[in-house]
């Protein structure tokens, strides 16, 4: 009697081949090698200090100045500190600060979330198609001044807008997951004496 052949995990028919994909799939900066702490850390620290910073600056009224200041240092920081390659951390910080500081202006100024999700896909190293999420806040953007028209009701603007890029940002990751951002997306991961 022939033995009976062994299963492999691609072979299980109950699987879809994205099940596979998003099973096998590991994030692209999480195989760089880095040169001072380790890869959950820094991003656990990175995101930390990126939402926080945020919401100082955010938070900021013309009573609560220095909170700009915290803020947007804390920003640069977190943005310093996530695993990828330094050209990529150090590119994203001054767009995103500036856009930050715009978002003051209330909810006519709400499509400059888009600018921090496009920074956080550039430094996770995101594909070209996962880019496409960015549509998700631009296209809020023209519904939310319908809704919010006094500097009071700037909270809904502020919480909105976060759940949205917090959504996109997954969906983003899914999309990498489906076409493989490591092989599509160029990098520096083969020089081997660049910082990071």
């Amino acid at each position: 009697m022939p033995a009976e052949p062994h299963a492999t995990p691609d072979a299980t028919p109950d699987r879809s081949p994205l099940e596979r994909v998003a099973t096998t799939w590991t994030e692209p900066t999480s195989r760089l090698v880095l040169r001072w702490g380790s890869y959950r850390a820094r991003l656990l620290a990175g995101l930390a200090l990126i939402v926080v910073g945020s919401a100082c600056v955010l938070g900021t009224t013309t009573y609560s100045l220095p909170l700009l200041l915290v803020g947007s240092l804390m920003q640069a920081a977190g943005w310093a500190a996530l695993p990828s390659t330094i050209g990529r951390r150090v590119a994203v910080v001054l767009p995103v600060l500036g856009f930050t500081w715009l978002m003051l202006g209330g909810s006519g100024f709400a499509w400059c979330y888009a600018v921090p999700l496009a920074a956080w896909l550039l430094v996770r190293l995101r594909p070209l198609a996962a880019f496409s999420v960015l549509l998700l806040p631009i296209g809020w953007s023209f519904v939310v001044p319908r809704f919010v028209s006094y500097y009071e009701q700037g909270w809904l603007t502020v919480l909105t807008c976060t759940v949205i890029i917090v959504g996109a940002a997954w969906l983003a990751r899914w999309i990498a997951a489906g076409v493989d951002s490591w092989q599509s997306v160029r990098t520096f991961r083969k020089e081997t004496n660049r910082l990071d």
